[in-house]
């Protein structure tokens, strides 16, 4: 299905040729020290919170800014969020009373862009605004169900758009379900493709060592042009059949590496500064971005707590691609659910 930005994209073919995409852009500020700032982005993903009290018919996602200052020897990094830039990004588009749950944020062609979801809907994110793009059907596409779409990434001018990566089951442990295994690749004008991974998800997780019925969840992909490989940071990790109250407690601590083709991965363990891998598995990575000029060698990566009977939390942490944490765990402020990352 197409969308907007009919005027625009004419525009775009001619600026940038037929198979090419605008240039994503990123601002940085240069310090005497030697050490760069980069301007962040973070978005929500609020579930059932999302729906304003004033107004029935509205939902909002939550933007908030900040920065990220890496050192000139690239050991040091720190991240600071801009006190009172808070913004509500709203639309009435729901599905069942749910909405406006945007899972990741991507700049493609020249728009900043994030999915919800829960309705399946492509948002533009412009000035506070929550502009329809394309709405994306669940699994091979001919479902009249939203995508449950959880990431986003940009490879050979496509954007790629994916879910969990996994089967879901009813309370008897049968599947029920295979959609989350489909992901979506769309072009510039916004043609969808979908496309079966069920194939890349199992040997992903049979190399990782999460045989079924264990599992692994995917909420934070990116495809690495400098690199040329695919990263995987799973939200959850399990040995055993899912069970919600267990999963809870069933965060991953694990990157995974992967070829072009999606044949061979590599897993790599991410430690806290003491070595251990195994802190606070309540916590799950819910979206990650390549720090800037440091060849993809850097993550700045959320984390997100969701458990029973508390207010959900999110972190941000810095590792490298071998897994070794410079920045530690720190919480964002007003217990909000961020489940999305960008450098803008």
């Amino acid at each position: 299905m197409c969308g907007c930005y009919a005027r625009n994209v004419a525009q775009d073919r001619s600026k940038t040729g037929k198979n090419k995409i605008i240039p994503r852009s990123i601002t940085k500020t240069a310090h005497s020290n030697g050490s760069i700032t980069y301007n962040l982005l973070a978005i929500t993903d609020m579930d059932e919170e999302g729906r304003e009290a004033k107004d029935k018919y509205n939902w909002r996602a939550v933007t908030r800014k900040g920065t990220l200052t890496i050192s000139k020897d690239k050991k040091t990094v720190t991240v600071e969020w801009l006190k009172g830039s808070d913004q509500n990004v709203t639309s009435g588009l729901n599905y069942k009373g749910r909405a406006m749950e945007l899972s990741d944020l991507s700049e493609y062609n020249g728009h900043l862009l994030s999915p919800d979801d829960k309705t399946g809907m492509l948002y533009e994110i412009e000035d506070g605004k929550a502009i329809p793009w394309v709405f994306l059907n669940s699994g091979p596409g001919n479902t009249t169900k939203g995508m449950k779409a959880e990431w986003l990434t940009v490879k050979d001018g496509l954007l790629y758009v994916g879910g969990h990566g996994t089967e879901y089951r009813n309370k008897t442990g049968a599947v029920v379900s295979e959609d989350s295994m489909w992901i979506k690749t769309i072009t510039k004008t916004g043609e969808v493709e979908s496309k079966n991974w069920k194939g890349i998800y199992t040997n992903m997780r049979n190399k990782a060592g999460y045989r079924e019925p264990g599992y692994l969840t995917h909420e934070a992909v990116q495809w690495s042009e400098i690199r040329k490989k695919w990263y995987f940071l799973p939200r959850k990790a399990s040995t055993t059949i899912y069970n919600e109250t267990e999963d809870e407690t069933k965060g991953a601590h694990i990157l995974i590496e992967a070829d072009p083709k999606l044949t061979e991965f590599k897993v790599i363990y991410v430690k806290n500064p003491k070595g251990s891998r195994k802190d606070h598995p309540e916590r799950g990575f819910s979206a990650f971005d390549f720090i800037p000029n440091t060849d993809d060698k850097l993550i700045v990566a959320i984390k997100s707590k969701e458990v029973t009977g508390s207010s959900p939390e999110s972190y941000i942490t810095v590792f490298n691609v071998d897994g070794q944490v410079l920045l530690p765990d720190q919480m964002l402020d007003e217990n909000l659910k961020f489940e999305g990352i960008y450098f803008v």
